[in-house]
């Protein structure tokens, strides 16, 4: 099948410097209906559901939402009337949300094939970056699948999540539109900076926030702690006047900065710095979080991907003790949020999803309610405050005229039972193009027990 590719801007293309494996890897990954689909999407279409609920959480008046050119244009009743020419699609069995938005993911680490019990080893050692690049374009579709229409990924090698971004901006492959961090400051790509002196590894540090500006990245990863898998460790990586320095150069250069801090004991120094959101932590003592709560910064709770590692530790050969580990550590993630929900601090849903864990991101949600949040409120940290720590709050989670045409169709009631949002996604939409219809094989996503 020929290879389909879009006009592109005058912006860089990431594809135009691809190594040929990287393009051979995606030159059967025709769009021939992309077009099509592109001219549908500009063209006037009022959709009918049961009920629509906004980012807010809450629902909204009327069940028609008309899109035009790949935005909301009018939500209401009746709206037909007014585009007597529009194209009619009717949910009326189903409830609107907008677009979800996962904001922690690591949308390239994948393998060519199934794992052999050590999964991490043949990612970093086995893998090269067009197997990724594969992999990268299957989670991609599955994020779509279950409603995720935006995504954050925080750490990638090769430029892999760059070659993605632009396969999927092309309409080559679909995938939600992503937002970069490229590699960030973490030891194992500069081990310089955690030795040396204090000046050293601020000089470091600040010039890896010089260099990721330079990619194109939009946000800065620092990797403060240590702390990822079966490993709970937290301890401090960074101290306050290197991460300063990376932060102030990066909001510097335009970029926003997400801080791993597994653990408490980089909150502090995190939010001393004025980064933007902090991944990960536990066990925040109560003037931290109340300063944390002043401060504004978004927590990005990350729980279910430790339920995940636990239910898959043979992928990745974890032993008895690991899983137990993992599960405690649950424990301890949904007492923070409940604490940091109680204070104030913002939210946003992140899945930190790897390998085969894509497909279930939005189950973090239900860790979400199990920590006191309403069905709405969570809702709300997936889609308006996934936004809103983008820095897309004017055009991105939410259901209101202007908006992208980012919209979700699901069975149940999402403002009284989570599962609707979390494993009844039908009908998925993005910038105004279905991407995902269950209808058409008569089987919704059914739902499962945790």
């Amino acid at each position: 099948m020929k290879l389909h590719l879009r006009r592109v801007s005058a912006r860089r293309s990431w594809l135009a410097g691809a190594p040929a494996a990287l393009l051979w890897c995606v030159s059967s990954l025709a769009a021939p209906e992309a077009d099509a689909a592109g001219a549908a999407a500009r063209a006037p279409t009022v959709l009918t559901f049961a009920a629509i609920v906004d980012g807010t959480g809450e629902p909204v008046a009327g069940r028609e939402i008309v899109v035009e050119h790949g935005v909301i244009v009018a939500i209401g009743e009746s709206l037909a009337e007014r585009y007597p020419g529009a194209r009619r699609v009717d949910l009326s069995g189903l409830t609107a949300i907008p677009g979800l938005i996962d904001t922690h993911v690591h949308i390239t680490y994948g393998l060519s094939g199934p794992s052999r019990g050590d999964a991490w080893h043949q990612l970093l050692q086995e893998t090269p970056a067009p197997e990724r690049l594969v992999a990268s374009i299957g989670h991609a579709a599955k994020m779509l699948e279950i409603g995720v229409t935006t995504a954050r990924d925080l750490f990638a090698l090769d430029h892999v999540d760059f070659y993605l971004r632009e396969l999927i901006e092309r309409g080559i492959v679909p995938g939600p539109r992503l937002f970069l961090s490229g590699t960030g400051i973490h030891p194992l790509v500069m081990p310089v900076a955690t030795s040396g002196t204090e000046a050293e590894r601020i000089s470091s540090l600040s010039q890896r926030a010089r260099d990721v500006a330079d990619s194109g990245a939009a946000w800065l990863k620092i990797f403060a702690t240590t702390g990822t898998g079966s490993d709970l460790s937290g301890q401090r990586v960074y101290h306050y006047p290197e991460i300063k320095a990376a932060t102030d150069i990066a909001h510097a250069r335009g970029l926003q900065v997400a801080v791993h801090a597994y653990g408490p004991a980089a909150v502090p120094d995190a939010i001393r710095a004025g980064v933007d959101s902090i991944e990960h932590a536990v066990d925040v003592d109560d003037e931290s979080l109340r300063a944390w709560a002043a401060s504004g910064i978004f927590y990005v709770p990350t729980i279910d991907h430790n339920r995940y590692y636990a239910d898959h530790r043979e992928e990745y050969g974890y032993d008895d003790g690991a899983e137990r580990a993992l599960r405690a550590f649950i424990s301890r993630n949904v007492a923070m949020l409940r604490r940091a929900h109680e204070a104030g601090v913002p939210v946003a849903m992140g899945s930190d999803a790897v390998m085969t864990m894509f497909g279930e991101n939005t189950r973090e949600l239900e860790w979400f309610v199990a920590a006191g949040m309403t069905p709405g409120e969570a809702l709300r940290a997936a889609t308006l405050n996934g936004a809103q720590l983008l820095g897309q709050q004017d055009r991105l989670g939410r259901l209101a005229p202007g908006f992208a045409a980012d919209i979700v169709a699901v069975t149940g009631q999402p403002l009284t039972d989570i599962r609707a949002v979390t494993r009844q996604v039908v009908w998925v939409m993005k910038a105004g193009e279905v991407m995902v219809d269950k209808r058409r094989t008569g089987n919704p996503v059914p739902p499962r027990g945790k």
